[in-house]
């Protein structure tokens, strides 16, 4: 039986999550019409980071040898990415490094590069800025993202195309980029 990756998990997480926001926000005096692009884009990420954790804990670490034949965590994220866009999705995440494995993952904007150093060099702090790709303003955010597996680090020392092999637990790997469109 071949595993197949938390798409369902984290689009029902998704929608759980804004609901729950919008039945909160009723029961004050006042009725929330608008949330801050900031405040998306820190809901989608912890939505993202969970689901990471939980198949961080769920599955790489409950395969064993196994493992081995798991998509990683970094490729279950990517695959999510692109199911939620094929489906219309207006937000975007994916994953970005200054030291990636594949070119393709490195900086694609100024932004990402600035947010990628920036949160190597402040791992706690995300970084928040506005930009503008393909004529279109987003809001971009930038949050650190740690090696948080053995494997993780072990992969990346011992691929052959890393261009860094000195990894360990807690490391800054890269970040995890999150775009809100600012126009419809």
């Amino acid at each position: 039986m071949k595993p197949r990756p938390i798409f369902s998990l984290l689009a029902a997480t998704v929608v759980l999550a804004l609901a729950v926001g919008l039945l909160r926000a009723d029961e004050k005096a006042h009725k929330l019409t608008t949330v801050s692009t900031r405040k998306m884009a820190d809901s989608l990420h912890a939505i993202i980071a969970a689901d990471q954790r939980a198949y961080a804990e769920l599955v790489a670490k409950s395969q064993g040898a196994a493992a081995e034949r798991l998509p990683t965590h970094a490729q279950q994220l990517r695959q999510a990415a692109q199911a939620i866009q094929k489906k219309g999705a207006e937000f975007s995440y994916t994953l970005r490094s200054l030291t990636p494995i594949n070119p393709n993952n490195g900086p694609q904007s100024d932004v990402e590069q600035t947010g990628l150093d920036f949160v190597a060099q402040h791992p706690e702090e995300n970084y928040y800025r506005e930009e503008e790709l393909g004529g279109r303003s987003y809001f971009t955010a930038v949050y650190a993202e740690r090696a948080t597996l053995a494997s993780c680090v072990e992969c990346h020392n011992q691929h052959a195309g890393s261009p860094r092999r000195d990894w360990k637990a807690g490391d800054v790997m890269g970040a995890v980029v999150v775009r809100v469109p600012l126009e419809f």
